[in-house]
């Protein structure tokens, strides 16, 4: 038959008339940001693709068919190509969870793992029709499919980073996801590692995406044999492994794979990243010869995976270059799904303003048309925009870490100054409910909402802090460092259905 696939056209939906949130419920201090919050919910529940029977392998209007049954699965890619790519699952992942995705995130993370083989010498597919089934306008065999060096490993890092938001013990179970995450750190790295041995996965440097290249850009100006994207999601791969393997208790695997992890920073810091110029590299071409300057996701993936010193100040420099560059028309990327990574990456390293502008930029740039219009029409039709503004929200803003599998969670405050209150209510961990409101950057609430275990709080505030009040009873601060800021927390143990607000005592 003839399919006709619809593109996904609508806009923002103005406060008054939006519907009943799908799921969590957000209020603050700032109105626009309510509507894009609850506009993004329904957007992206509206890309769940679960149990339906519809086309694959299609790519153009009017094209014909085959129909199949879908597999727990949403939409992460061009609204008019029926699949999921990786690249946009991984940055989907978090905000699927906060929708309650459950389902569909093991579903299709399971699908990426076990496309990987010998024979694509491990690779994962780039794309996967939402019956589970390469996507042939990206796959055309095992030797010639579109495949990129940074996906590989943020499957790795989702495995992990999954768990520790749903404590759901299949990922780590389960036996294609630790076969992939194993291949991935080892035989992969191995094969991949030609041109110029050192221990980091390479792209073939040609920039044919059909034949493997190192980064995320593919609109490239060098001929990347190594990418900063690809190493730095690597990095995060390591540390992911390292968690699951402790997860799994084998101990000895989890030191290693820590160490692999200092290791490769280290290497970055002293000899990779450096050489040869006062910013970070973000790639090497054959020779092999350091490549410097804007390189766009290799540029800020140095950053937004965390591997860049937030203690050195060649790192905050870089920081003001990424914010030069994105300001500056010739350089700032052409698709919002690429500005999505933004926010994250100033928050981060405690740059709150810089995230929030970023945040509001992508908000105010929802209605307009796309780059990639035919494909897509307006912005906020592609998924990864309203998937990544809800995960933005939650981890990013309010600064939640969560532990589910160890019952705990941390918050850290990242709002802006203009921005004076949010609160979050039902949100997911493991099997429980929880509301996190923040009053600045100085006074949290937590309200246990659902849950049948206690969890342990730590209720983190920036700043060096000597006491708190824990429901008006004073208690002293701990301190650590996150990302170059110093820190000052407690922790609290908190039962179902409870309430507790934390507030810094000023200095004096």
């Amino acid at each position: 038959m003839t399919w006709i696939v619809p593109l996904l056209l609508s806009a923002p939906l103005p406060p008054d008339t939006l519907p009943a949130p799908p799921r969590m419920e957000i209020q603050c201090s700032d109105p626009a940001l309510e509507s894009a919050f609850y506009w993004a919910q329904s957007k992206a529940l509206s890309f769940v693709q679960t149990g339906k029977q519809g086309p694959i392998n299609v790519w153009k209007q009017g094209q014909e068919a085959v129909i199949k049954t879908y597999i727990p699965s949403y939409w992460a890619g061009y609204p008019l190509r029926t699949a999921f790519y990786s690249r946009d699952f991984c940055h989907q992942a978090v905000g699927a969870h906060l929708l309650v995705l459950k389902e569909e995130n093991f579903s299709m993370l399971r699908a990426f793992a076990q496309s990987a083989n010998p024979s694509t010498k491990w690779y994962p597919l780039w794309a996967i029709n939402f019956d589970g089934s390469p996507y042939t306008l990206d796959y055309h065999h095992d030797g010639d499919f579109v495949r990129e060096v940074p996906a590989v490993f943020e499957l790795v890092e989702k495995i992990a980073q999954l768990y520790r938001w749903t404590g759901d013990p299949r990922y780590l179970a389960d036996s294609s996801l630790w076969r992939f995450a194993t291949k991935a750190l080892t035989d992969f790295i191995d094969l991949h590692d030609q041109q110029f041995p050192n221990g980091v996965a390479e792209g073939t440097g040609t920039g044919d995406i059909f034949a493997g290249v190192a980064t995320y850009n593919e609109q490239p100006d060098a001929p990347l044999i190594e990418a900063g994207d690809g190493l730095a999601c690597q990095y995060q791969a390591f540390l992911a492994f390292s968690d699951l393997a402790a997860w799994r208790k084998e101990r000895s695997l989890a030191r290693q794979f820590a160490q692999k992890a200092e290791m490769l920073k280290a290497y970055f810091h002293s000899d990779w990243g450096i050489r040869n110029t006062d910013w970070y590299n973000r790639g090497y071409i054959a020779g092999p010869k350091p490549i410097s300057g804007w390189g766009k996701e290799n540029s800020w993936f140095l950053l937004t995976k965390g591997l860049a010193d937030p203690t050195s100040l060649r790192t905050h420099r870089y920081l003001e270059f990424i914010s030069e560059r994105l300001d500056s028309r010739e350089d700032i990327p052409d698709n919002i799904e690429a500005l999505t990574y933004i926010p994250e990456t100033f928050f981060r390293y405690h740059r709150n303003e810089l995230g929030w502008k970023w945040m509001k930029h992508i908000i105010h740039q929802i209605d307009q048309t796309h780059a990639q219009s035919s494909l897509t029409g307006a912005n906020g039709n592609y998924p990864e925009v309203s998937f990544a503004l809800i995960s933005n929200v939650v981890e990013h803003l309010i600064g939640l870490t969560p532990e589910a599998g160890k019952r705990r969670l941390r918050t850290l405050s990242h709002l802006p100054d203009d921005l004076e209150s949010l609160e979050v209510r039902h949100i997911p961990i493991g099997n429980g409910l929880f509301s996190v409101a923040h009053s600045g950057r100085t006074s949290s609430k937590l309200t246990y909402q659902k849950g049948s275990a206690p969890f342990l709080w730590q209720a983190a505030f920036p700043g060096n802090y000597k006491q708190v009040t824990i429901n008006g009873k004073k208690k002293r601060c701990r301190y650590t460092q996150d990302f170059g800021q110093v820190i000052s927390y407690t922790p609290i143990r908190i039962k179902p259905k409870k309430t507790v607000i934390v507030e810094v005592l000023p200095l004096r």
